[in-house]
């Protein structure tokens, strides 16, 4: 799929903006410039969709195979790997929205239909957004800047799916060169090298999950 790129406006900062609404995708530079490709890294995840009205969906699980190294994870879709995009209605969803719900959901975040009023697409909230309750969304459809009346998060997936809360156990583990991350969204499960617990010990420093998921995808947006 090629970028389609449009000039969405100018930054507080007057420096002019650009964005591509098939990757969704900044494209412009630090100056403002027209990129001719956006800044999309896994553009070929779009050019494959699976739709989550027209399929049975029995489980959905997002894999960090070392998330020390790599925060782009592998998507089962029914235990069978899936590396394009989920849609449902006019949603397209990508690795870092289901971040973003792991993210939410780890926090105890309560989500919201938030509704973008320049192009009407529902919103997810990736990264420190999925964390940090906003009123002003960016628009991962059109590239607009959106206010809300109180501070929030939104999520698609919610619209679809009653997802739970992650449960964490009061365990620790001793984390070295590897933490792998499987988190199951449709049963709210999250396990780190396979175990369930809510503690890491990292360089003999011990942090709990939620502050390290926090910090390791905070950029993921």
């Amino acid at each position: 799929m090629k970028c389609k790129i449009e000039y969405v406006g100018k930054s507080e900062d007057g420096i002019s903006q650009y964005y591509c609404t098939n990757h969704k995708a900044l494209a412009s530079d630090e100056k403002g410039n027209k990129l001719e490709e956006c800044l999309c890294t896994n553009k070929e995840q779009f050019d494959d969709s699976l739709d989550l009205r027209q399929n049975k969906i029995e489980s959905i699980k997002v894999i960090y195979h070392n998330i020390l190294d790599n925060v782009v994870p592998d998507i089962l879709v029914n235990n069978n790997l899936f590396k394009g995009v989920l849609v449902f209605e006019n949603s397209v969803l990508n690795y870092k929205d289901l971040g973003g719900m792991m993210l939410a959901k780890i926090n105890h975040i309560s989500l919201e239909n938030v509704k973008c009023n320049y192009c009407n697409h529902y919103h997810s909230d990736n990264g420190k957004f999925a964390y940090t309750p906003h009123r002003t969304h960016l628009c991962q459809y059109c590239g607009h800047l959106f206010r809300v009346q109180e501070k929030n998060i939104g999520n698609e997936l919610a619209k679809i799916f009653d997802i739970p809360d992650i449960q964490l156990e009061d365990k620790e583990i001793s984390i070295e060169n590897v933490c792998q991350i499987e988190y199951d969204l449709l049963k709210g499960e999250l396990l780190v090298n396979h175990q369930k617990v809510n503690r890491l010990i990292i360089q003999n420093k011990t942090v709990s999950i939620v502050d390290f998921l926090n910090n390791a995808l905070k950029d993921e947006f």
